[in-house]
Order: C-alpha cells, then sequence, then structure tokens
C-alpha cells in the first residue's frame, strides 16, 4: 500500500486576518498549518464527502 501524497495548498488571506489566525493558534498550542487541516476534515466531514479522506 502506497503512503498518501502531501500536497501543498496556498491561499491568498488578508495579513491582519493572518496575523490575528496565526496568534490564535499559538494561544491553542498549535501550528496554522494543523488548524487548517483540522477545518478541512471537518468541512469535508460536514459536507458529506468523508468517503473521500
Amino acid at each position: 500500500m502506497e503512503a498518501p501524497k502531501d500536497k501543498m495548498f496556498t491561499a491568498k488571506v488578508d495579513e491582519n486576518l493572518l496575523k490575528a489566525f496565526k496568534h490564535a493558534c499559538n494561544n491553542q498550542d498549535t501550528t496554522a498549518s494543523q488548524a487548517v487541516r483540522a477545518f478541512m476534515r471537518d468541512y469535508v466531514k460536514k459536507h458529506g464527502q468523508a468517503k473521500l479522506l
């Protein structure tokens, strides 16, 4: 079985939003990447595409 391949995801974000997000992540002892991945997993599950995970 082949290991999953990670891909980069780039998004344009307002500078102030990004700063606030990184600060909030730091306060929760997590990284921005971890928080975005968690959001993406929850979003996919919520919108009926969990079978693709």
